[in-house]
């Protein structure tokens, strides 16, 4: 086995142990000019790997984007940029994060205290929120009406999350008016999709943003609970 390939899974395996999940390793990483041979990017920390000799100036240069770099060699000495230290905080959020698993592999986890993620990666963060901006506002949008919200309910309660447009007339004591504005709004944002039946089923992103609707629920008693209200 080539060199180059055992010291790809040495980075790796060194990420895992600093506990970056696979969805968050990346090979051949394109960094304005730098080509990296792995990076483990994560909400809170970014880290380095060179699995060839790196010059000092292209480390230097990494250390202005990265928590971490670390260059391997080919007898895997390693020299690496110290880890910055947690700053200490009386938030009560702290330590606390919202984490997305599968098959009890975490996909990733996002902190709900500002304090814990790293200035460069929340600006970016928020930056690509700013440019999706319109897909949020269409989503939140569909889900901020009642009859919207209610057709939802009515979906994901069925077994095969599917209704026709009579029955949401029936079931909600609704206009055929406003039936097809609210399947319309909610066909937009990729809520709801409409068979060749003329049928309406709930999608997976539709019966995924419900839930989450369940759990912004309970994260909203918590920190009430957290402010003493």
């Amino acid at each position: 086995m080539p060199s180059n390939t055992i010291s790809i899974r040495q980075a790796k395996a060194i990420l895992e142990e600093k506990g970056f999940t696979n969805a968050e390793i990346y090979e051949k990483f394109q960094l304005k000019n730098h080509l990296i041979d792995v990076v483990g990017w994560s909400p809170t920390r970014r880290v380095a790997i060179e699995c060839k000799p790196c010059t000092p100036e292209k480390t230097l240069d990494l250390e202005k984007f990265f928590d971490e770099v670390i260059c391997l060699s080919i007898d895997h000495q390693t020299r690496t940029t110290p880890h910055k230290p947690a700053r200490k905080t009386t938030n009560p959020l702290a330590n606390m994060k919202l984490v997305l698993t599968r098959s009890n592999e975490i996909v990733f986890e996002v902190p709900l205290s500002r304090e814990e993620w790293q200035k460069n990666i929340l600006r970016d963060e928020i930056a690509f929120l700013e440019q999706d901006f319109h897909s949020f506002s269409r989503l939140f949008d569909a889900l901020s009406h009642r009859n919207r919200l209610m057709m939802m309910k009515l979906l994901i309660e069925e077994e095969d999350l599917t209704k026709g447009f009579s029955e949401f007339i029936r079931d909600l004591d609704l206009n055929p008016k406003l039936v097809w504005e609210s399947t319309r709004k909610l066909q937009q944002c990729g809520l709801l999709k409409k068979g060749s039946n003329g049928r309406y089923h709930c999608s997976e992103f539709g019966e995924a943003s419900f839930m989450v609707n369940l759990v912004l629920r309970h994260l909203r008693e918590m920190f009430e609970n957290i402010e003493g209200r």
